[in-house]
């Protein structure tokens, strides 16, 4: 484990100690909504995060802060995601999917390996 990994895994807690699971998050929370499942919800992966648990369910939020709003406690819970993300790829554990958008990039300066219009415009 790097010393990165370890500082974001700290700075995560850090954010996630403060959730009482009150559940007011997933009522605004549009990944929730659709996967209606608990894991998927910001208090489901506050949950984990406490338990030290990184999982590459982290890379299936949209990170639009919609749960911050209607959270008592004001958590910043896209921070933690970001964090987890980090750490999952400094331990080489992030889902292939994600590799693959990285990868991409560099390569051609989208997630989705496709050259910008300008670069086909050269080739002809």
């Amino acid at each position: 484990m790097t010393i990165e990994a370890d500082n974001a895994k700290e700075e995560i807690r850090e954010i996630v100690e403060k959730c009482i699971n009150c559940g007011m998050c997933k009522s605004r929370d549009s990944v929730f909504k659709v996967m209606r499942e608990e894991q998927y919800s910001p208090r489901g992966k506050a949950i984990m995060l406490k338990n030290n648990q990184y999982d590459g369910i982290v890379f299936d939020d949209n990170l639009s802060k919609q749960c911050e709003a209607s959270c008592p406690l004001k958590i910043r819970m896209h921070e933690a995601i970001i964090k987890a993300r980090k750490v999952l790829v400094e331990e080489k554990k992030e889902p292939e999917e994600a590799r693959k958008a990285i990868r991409n990039l560099q390569r051609t300066g989208n997630i989705f390996g496709e050259k910008g219009e300008e670069e086909n415009e050269e080739e002809k």
